[in-house]
């Protein structure tokens, strides 16, 4: 009889005791789920990022190769010689001596002026 009872008692705690330990548990667990979670999501969005960065540069890379082929298409229906062409596709490079690199005014239009012609800015000594 006593182990009836015992057993009895037993199962009234199991039910009013499991819904609370499950609240509790809940919490913790959901806490831990979330830490978990995430890092997964910090390191999805940053190689989604990277992704996203590398088509863009593929984008870019793929204009700027049709605005060249374009280009020399156009050269090659005026028919020019080689070396023209070579020329008009590799412009010199702007240059600068040391004391106009100073001036920053100077500085910034030259570096725009090369950007916008697809050449480099290179500076040179005084002499």
């Amino acid at each position: 009889m006593p182990d009836d009872t015992n057993d009895r008692l037993m199962e009234q705690f199991i039910e009013r005791a499991t819904p609370k330990l499950l609240e509790a548990m809940q919490e913790s667990l959901s806490k831990q789920i979330e830490n978990s979670i995430g890092g997964l999501k910090s390191n999805a969005e940053k190689l989604l990022d990277e992704v996203k960065d590398a088509k863009r540069e593929r984008e870019a890379r793929e204009k700027q190769q049709a605005e060249e082929m374009g280009q020399l298409k156009t050269l090659l229906e005026r028919g020019d010689a080689p070396k023209e062409i070579h020329r008009n596709l590799s412009p010199e490079p702007i240059r600068l001596t040391r004391q106009q690199a100073r001036d920053a005014q100077l500085y910034r239009k030259a570096k725009a002026q090369a950007e916008k012609a697809g050449t480099t800015l290179e500076i040179v000594s005084d002499d």
